[in-house]
């Protein structure tokens, strides 16, 4: 079950971090800042980073060639991935979920008048807290893709190689890509959607007349609501970097 966020926690998980401006301080940063119920799911950093160490030695040594080098580390990063992004789909289908049923309480509620009006819980906060946990999963994918962007370029550096073009236009652009799931986020935004229609009904009895979809420039003026949107912004940027490479079929050397 998701677990709600308190403004201390936001606070302290959802402000800049260093380790977007510290390469060797990332897997202790990610360590530090990882939401621990789920610290199972997260890019294992250090193993990637001790697997680059391990292969610079054995092609130094010539017990393997670069072929194979790519070849493996691929496929320990296809398995890594794979990893984050299933748990990021249980946990999207299980926010989905949770705005489902809160939407069938409030139908509920409206086919019953007398019940609504005594009624004391906010049912706006209800929705505010799935939104909290939102912004923990938006966290979980930030960390995630800043992780899978610094291993990337941290084997370039240590090889002289282009191989994050070549995993990054190999692995976006395919019809099973588990790497887009990480830059797209569809699941979510879908729910972040629910969240916000329904928070703007509730509004709507309340005396509004706009509607979300009629007037689409006007933002929902929720404080759950800029939020996510401002973790949506910081996750755009932490990805924009695969999302560029995905639309570019930039030419590898194929040693």
């Amino acid at each position: 079950m998701l677990l709600s966020f308190s403004s201390h926690f936001l606070r302290e998980h959802f402000k800049t971090t260093s380790a977007e401006r510290d390469m060797v301080a990332f897997g202790k940063k990610l360590k530090e800042r990882q939401i621990q119920e789920w610290g199972g799911y997260y890019i294992n950093y250090k193993l990637l980073k001790k697997k680059v160490k391990q292969y610079a030695h054995e092609i130094e040594i010539g017990s393997l060639d670069r072929r194979r080098v790519v070849k493996d580390f691929s496929r320990m990063l296809d398995i890594q991935i794979e990893m984050i992004v299933l748990f990021l789909l249980e946990q999207q289908g299980l926010l989905a979920s949770r705005v489902a049923k809160l939407g069938k309480q409030q139908d509920s509620l409206r086919e019953q008048p007398d019940i609504s009006e005594i009624v004391s819980d906010d049912p706006g906060e209800a929705y505010r807290e799935v939104g909290r946990d939102v912004l923990k999963l938006l966290f979980f994918v930030e960390m995630n893709a800043i992780g899978i962007r610094k291993i990337l370029k941290k084997f370039d550096k240590r090889f002289g190689y282009r191989f994050t073009d070549y995993y990054v236009r190999t692995r976006a652009n395919h019809p099973y890509s588990q790497l887009q799931q990480v830059f797209k986020h569809v699941g979510l935004g879908a729910v972040v959607g629910a969240i916000s229609r329904n928070l703007a009904d509730l509004q709507d009895r309340r005396g509004s007349s706009l509607s979300i979809y009629d007037e689409p420039a006007l933002p929902l003026q929720d404080s759950v609501i800029v939020s996510i949107k401002a973790a949506v912004d910081r996750l755009a940027h932490s990805t924009n970097f695969l999302d560029f490479l995905a639309r570019h079929r930039w030419g590898v050397s194929r040693e």
